[in-house]
């Protein structure tokens, strides 16, 4: 099934069927991050959790495989959404000055998206507003010298 396909026919069920990404998540116990991005073609679910998520949506089987497919990442970044948009801001704002204070902590590397965990969440600021915090963990690859 091709991913657009496949997003918007799982988002459908999922809000059909009233249940959050929250829930998705803890029926298969992962990170709801994890969890959202495999709902979106971007990360795999192994075929038991696949199975579970058809079952809780009511997928097809088609469905339920794609959700075990391996993705291809190559869609992206969609810089016309505001939320992507602003996260793409961050990085060219503070993208240097993170990557310059990345070297003097942890030597000449990067941080892996590979082995990563991503996570956020809904916290309240000093005035009591609604805040976003996300919070990227990613081990630290150092370049090798040869």
């Amino acid at each position: 099934m091709e991913k657009d396909a496949m997003r918007k026919v799982i988002k459908a069920q999922r809000l059909k069927k009233k249940v959050t990404i929250a829930e998705v998540a803890k029926k298969v116990g992962k990170n709801p991050t994890f969890v959202a991005a495999a709902l979106q073609g971007n990360h795999r679910l192994v075929p038991a959790d696949a199975a579970k998520v058809g079952k809780l949506l009511g997928l097809n089987s088609e469905q339920v495989a794609a959700l075990s497919a391996f993705p291809v990442r190559a869609d992206f970044p969609n810089l016309t959404d505001p939320f992507k948009y602003r996260l793409m801001e961050v990085i060219g704002v503070y993208g240097d000055s993170l990557r310059e204070m990345a070297n003097e902590m942890f030597g000449d590397g990067i941080m892996s998206a590979i082995d990563f965990t991503l996570d956020m969440e809904k916290v309240t600021g000093p005035q009591g507003e609604a805040r976003c915090k996300i919070t990227l963990n990613g081990k630290w690859l150092e370049y090798k010298t040869f």
